[in-house]
C-alpha cells in the first residue's frame, strides 16, 4: 500500500474538551509524581507527610489513567484500521491478478 503521507484528521468539539481537561491533568500528575519522588529523597519532612502527598496523587491518578488509556485505545484502533485497510487493498490486488491469470489461461 502506498502511503502518501496525508493524514485524515477530524477534530470535534468533544475532542477539544477532552484535550483541554485531560492534558493538563496528565501533566500535573507527572509533575507532582516527579516532585514527590525527588523531595522524598531530599527532605525528611516530606517523608513524614508522604501519606497526604500520596492521597493527592491517588486522586489525580484515576482521571490521568483514564486519559492515558483512552489515548492508547484510540491509537490501537487506528493501527488496527490501517492494517485492515492494507489487507483489503492487498486482497483486492490479488483478486485482480488472479482474474487476469484466468483470462490469460482461457485465451
Amino acid at each position: 500500500m502506498k502511503d502518501n503521507g496525508v493524514w485524515d484528521v477530524r477534530i470535534t468539539l468533544n475532542d477539544i474538551f477532552v484535550a483541554v481537561v485531560s492534558l493538563p491533568m496528565v501533566f500535573i500528575f507527572f509533575i507532582l509524581s516527579y516532585q514527590l519522588i525527588n523531595e522524598a529523597f531530599i527532605n525528611p519532612q516530606v517523608r513524614e507527610d508522604i501519606e497526604s502527598y500520596i492521597a493527592v496523587l491517588g486522586i489525580l491518578s484515576g482521571p490521568a489513567y483514564m486519559a492515558i488509556s483512552r489515548f492508547f485505545d484510540r491509537w490501537n484502533a487506528e493501527q488496527e484500521e490501517r492494517v485492515e485497510a492494507m489487507r483489503r487493498i492487498s486482497k483486492t490486488e490479488d483478486d485482480v491478478k488472479r482474474l487476469k491469470l484466468k483470462e490469460v489461461k482461457r485465451k
